[in-house]
């Protein structure tokens, strides 16, 4: 009964380590052992708790992301903990004994031992007795040092990461003078038909695109991170993005601006803007669906036109084939339309937030 007990204690030891390791030392988006699961299990249970209280829906979410790594840390230090004092049990009042009076050996002693060697370097008032305990309770104390050093590292990292994120989110709410619409932010890098720094800034968009596509991949639980604010949302992130890309494709005129079009900034704001939103959906959420009401081409139709008439009031040349530059957008948009719905839906946002520049001239909701 011991040896099993004991082998149950080294197996939740070593589930808390792979995991940490995976999380922290190895952290890809698709590797997480047991963090992912925690994650989810705990964004789900925020979403409940917000349908009850509709009322406080956005505060109530805000808190997900923190209390989430509030609640992965204390699983790796509960599976440590439990681990240890699965193992140490047996030993109470034989290898381990009370430094006065007689030795419990009750199992919240075992816990109250294996907390206590984990959390500093003493032994307190229950002290091995033996070589094989003593160099337990030192391997436990390393690892606990260690574990809350890595530990304080990654939450650095994500909120560094975070920091990165929301400065990226501001900056192209900013750039589309507050309008959240991309056909402004487009118009306004070419405004005047100024080409001299378009693909410059487009290429500077698709490189902090490119950093927010790694740390969603080292960082899954960024995702996780929802403010008040729309203009923070990754959705709105990815939607500026992506339609900007889709309209610099369709919208301008392939022939003077080829240069535009076809860059390797296009490109790499196009393909790494896909890229993040397909591995978000197929990693975390690839339950997540979406409704009928997200494909709505007389909209996104209205929306081309509009931001065809922007771009020629700033002098900029358009598509000269208007019904084939709708074609090519409406084709683009179906690529990335999907992903970004699903993504929308499973973070609780409501699509006037999202889409707001396209919605707010027809009030659908």
């Amino acid at each position: 009964m011991n040896f099993f007990v004991q082998t149950v204690g080294v197996g939740l030891i070593l589930l808390a380590l792979l995991d940490i390791y995976l999380t922290v030392l190895h952290p890809r988006i698709e590797s997480s052992l047991l963090s992912a699961k925690i994650a989810r299990a705990t964004w789900y249970i925020f979403r409940g708790v917000a349908q009850i209280f509709p009322k406080q829906r956005n505060q109530l979410l805000t808190y997900s992301g923190s209390a989430i790594i509030l609640t992965i840390v204390v699983m790796w230090v509960l599976l440590l903990v439990l681990g240890f004092a699965l193992i140490v049990w047996s030993g109470l009042g034989t290898a381990i004994q009370a430094s006065e009076g007689q030795t419990p050996t009750d199992f919240a002693t075992a816990l109250y031992y294996s907390g206590y060697s984990l959390t500093t370097l003493g032994t307190g008032d229950l002290v091995p007795k033996t070589g094989t305990y003593r160099l337990l309770m030192f391997l436990q104390a390393a690892l606990g040092f260690s574990i809350f050093t890595l530990t304080i590292t990654y939450i650095l990292s994500v909120y560094s990461a975070l920091i990165r994120r929301n400065t990226f989110a501001l900056s192209l709410h900013h750039r589309t003078n507050d309008t959240a619409s991309s056909a402004e932010l487009l118009a306004r890098l070419a405004a005047g038909d100024n080409l001299n720094n378009i693909q410059q800034d487009i290429s500077n968009i698709a490189r902090e695109l490119m950093n927010l596509l790694e740390s969603q991949n080292t960082y899954s639980v960024l995702l996780y991170f929802r403010f008040r604010q729309s203009y923070y949302a990754l959705p709105r992130i990815m939607y500026l993005a992506m339609d900007l890309a889709t309209l610099i494709q369709s919208a301008l005129n392939s022939n003077k601006y080829r240069s535009i079009v076809e860059s390797a900034a296009t490109a790499e704001l196009w393909c790494g803007g896909l890229h993040l939103l397909e591995q978000v959906c197929h990693a975390l959420l690839p339950n997540a669906r979406s409704d009928e009401r997200d494909y709505n081409e007389r909209l996104w139709r209205e929306h081309y036109c509009t931001a065809i008439k922007r771009l020629q009031q700033e002098g900029i040349e358009t598509n000269p084939d208007l019904e084939a530059g709708i074609e090519l957008y409406l084709s683009l948009r179906y690529e990335w339309q999907p992903y970004l719905c699903k993504l929308i839906h499973y973070m609780e946002y409501d699509r006037y937030e999202i889409f707001f520049s396209e919605l707010q001239r027809t009030k659908l909701r």
